[in-house]
Formats: C-alpha cells, structure tokens, sequence
C-alpha cells in the first residue's frame, strides 16, 4: 500500500514537472505543444491581408488584437497576397485558427481595436453579407463568430477626435462598424474606450490572484496621448491641428509584463515625418521611447514601413526580439530594417527577426532578408512566471512547427 502511494506521489510530481517544462521541440515537423496554465502565449497570425494578434494570457483570458482584411485575396501592385491561399477570407482563417489553439474557442474575453484601417479592422472589398445586417470583413466576421466580452477601441462612443468624417475617410467600413457594435452589444457584449495610462483595462479574468505581482498590462498610448510613467497621468504628443493626423498616428498601444518578460505592442505609430502625411508632429515613438521600458519583444510599429521604428525606440527598448505583421511590399522598408540590423547601434547578432510573410523578400534582397527566420505564424511562448520565453514559427498550411528558437531567460 505505501509503495503504491509512493508511486502515485511521483506520478503527480512528474505530469507537474512536464507541464511546467519548457517545450525543446527539435524545431520541425512537430505541432505546436498545448498551452497550460501558467503559459503566455501571444500568436501573430499569418493571413497576408493585415495584422492580428491573439493572446492566451496565464490564466486563462483570452485577448485579440486587430484582425485585418485589407480585401486583395489575390493581391495587387504593392499588397501581398492571401496566404496560403485565397480560398478563405482573413477572417475566416482567423477564427479557424483560435478555433485550433484557444482554451476557450467559443469566446474572447478582450478583443482591441488598435486603429480604423482596414489592414487592422477589415475593408468593403470581399466583403461578406452577414444574417444581422451588416456586412463582415476582418474583426466583424471575427466577432460575429466568436462571441467578444468585451470590445475596447480608441474613441468609443463618441468617435469625435479628430472627427466622425475624418475616421470615415480612412475606415470605410465605420458604419458596418457600428451596425456590428450595436447588434452584439444588444446581446451582451461590453464596449470601452482604450483608457491611456491604465493598467487596469485588461486584467486576468478567470484567476488574477494568483499572478498578481506577475503580471501587468500598462496602456502607452492613442489619440495623441501618452503615458507619464507616473500613476496613470497623461500628456499630449502634439501641439498643432490634430485633422491633420492620419490615423495611424491614433493608435491605441500598450505593453505587457509577465514577470521579467515584456511585450510591446503600439498599433501602426510613427517614429517620423513622411511626405504622403499633412502632420510635421508625427514622431511619437519618441514619445512613447520615454515610458516603454525595456522590452523583451517588440510587434514593430506600422510594420517597420518607412517611418517606424526610430533609432530612440530602439535605444531606448532595446528589444531581443522583432516581430514584422506583413502584407506590403515594405513591410519592412528597406532603411527601416538597414537601422534595425544595424551593428553600429543594434547588435543585430544579439537579436531575432521574424516576419509573417515574404511579402518584402524581393524589394529588401537577400542580405537583409537572411537575418529573419522561416516566415509564417508567430507564436511567442512565456514559460510560467515570465523568466523564460521560446519562439515558434507554424507553417500557414499545416501548423506544423518549422522553426523554434532556443529558451531566453533565466
């Protein structure tokens, strides 16, 4: 009877171990290991036709960030096509993906909206009819599947900054929008306007006792406000006519931290002037450089495109790890990743490139392109308590592992 229970205690000890263990997976060919409790993970979901992110958190909650459709299945000039194919809408392939790898496939406890710009929320083109009326494009088709707890986005309910017309003459799908909002609303879902400086927005849902002095999620920015660093106060990033921001300069972003691991994650935020743009205040990267901290992994704001990505931010978060959401031509830029990699300033030998797609490939050329790893679905594993981190690279067909890094950490 004691050896029997002797070996029963060991038993227990030994499941416990192997969930706690972080995965050597061999690199290719192999699923990507379940999550457990105690996991962070954070997918950047492959699709071609825009950004999305989508993060179990250690207990459980659950978190999409975005879910583009820019509509060019087939691609065109300068947008990359659908991948791996067109035979599913981004957003279908989205939610068939949190569908696979989600603990609770049926909801998402967060859903944010980080910007109105249909790589970010969906566009008319390939639009779906959906049975509530209004149509489905990219985090409409997603939500009306999956069921949303609560939905946050930059300037809910007023829409006024800088102006209902000027977010419509960048989002055509605003009304579908609202149409959306006001349907799922009326069956439950919350709605919020992302509050800067909060570190109380997004909080574990299911057990946030038991990670409390774990983890945080601090609001950086959006609209044109930044965080202090001091309590949840705020101040401007600009001083002139806000109509004259695009709307990438309005995107909300944050930072997560588990432990010693951290996660940044600003929308599409420049780091600097471009002529295509009205606004000469458009560095608020630098801004953010301030109050971000050391990150661990970096989402590259607006896809490391000509004006992201400045030289303060890298400094200043010097991130071990890039991730590039790609669907453009310059997605990276070609003197954006020149900075990124450059061993003047960055000790590109220290650090890790990854991107979602080859969108780029041909316009960076091939000594830029082999500093990233195999292209395809991102997934940033934290092992329990956030002192170590592994990255997985999925094949957008099978989901097999292609690629894994070593463990970071302690």
């Amino acid at each position: 009877m004691c050896r029997l229970f002797f070996l029963v205690i060991c038993w227990c000890i030994a499941c416990f171990s192997a969930l706690s263990r972080p995965v050597q997976t061999g690199g290719r060919n192999e699923g990507l290991p379940p999550w457990h409790e105690g996991y962070m993970d954070i997918h950047h979901i492959a699709t071609g036709q825009g950004d999305c992110v989508f993060m179990i958190l250690p207990d459980g909650t659950t978190w999409l960030v975005d879910a583009g459709d820019i509509g060019l299945p087939e691609g065109s000039k300068w947008w990359y096509h659908a991948i791996p194919d067109s035979e599913e809408t981004a957003g279908e392939r989205i939610c068939n993906y949190i569908s696979r790898f989600s603990p609770a496939p049926e909801c998402i406890d967060y859903a944010l909206l980080s910007h109105f710009h249909a790589d970010h929320i969906g566009s008319r083109r390939n639009m779906i009819t959906g049975e509530h009326g209004y149509g489905l494009s990219g985090l409409l088709y997603v939500g009306d599947n999956i069921k949303f707890g609560t939905l946050v986005d930059r300037d809910f309910p007023e829409y006024g900054f800088p102006s209902r017309q000027k977010i419509h003459d960048e989002c055509d799908i605003l009304d579908e929008y609202f149409k959306f909002t006001e349907f799922h609303r009326s069956r439950g879902m919350e709605m919020e306007k992302f509050k800067v400086g909060s570190r109380k927005q997004f909080i574990l849902r299911h057990n946030p006792g038991k990670y409390k002095k774990l983890f945080e999620v601090r609001n950086l920015c959006a609209n044109g406000i930044v965080w202090t660093g001091k309590g949840e106060k705020t101040k401007p990033m600009f001083s002139g006519d806000p109509e004259l921001f695009d709307e990438n300069m309005n995107s909300c972003g944050f930072r997560i931290r588990y432990g010693d691991f951290s996660y940044y994650n600003c929308g599409d935020i420049p780091g600097g002037n471009f002529p295509l743009y009205k606004s000469l205040e458009r560095d608020f990267e630098s801004y953010v450089s301030d109050v971000c901290g050391k990150i661990t992994v970096m989402k590259c704001d607006h896809h490391a495109a000509t004006d992201a990505v400045n030289m303060k931010l890298i400094a200043a978060a010097d991130p071990e790890v890039f991730i590039i959401p790609a669907c453009h031509r310059e997605h990276p830029y070609k003197a954006t990743m020149v900075r990124m990699t450059d061993p003047l300033c960055n000790y590109p030998e220290k650090k890790e490139f990854y991107i979602t797609s080859e969108s780029s490939r041909k316009d960076l050329g091939e000594a830029l392109w082999k500093h990233f790893k195999p292209a395809g679905h991102i997934v940033v594993r934290v092992y329990p308590g956030g002192e170590r981190y592994q990255i997985f690279v999925l094949d957008v067909r099978t989901m097999n592992v292609i690629y894994s890094s070593s463990i970071s950490g302690k």
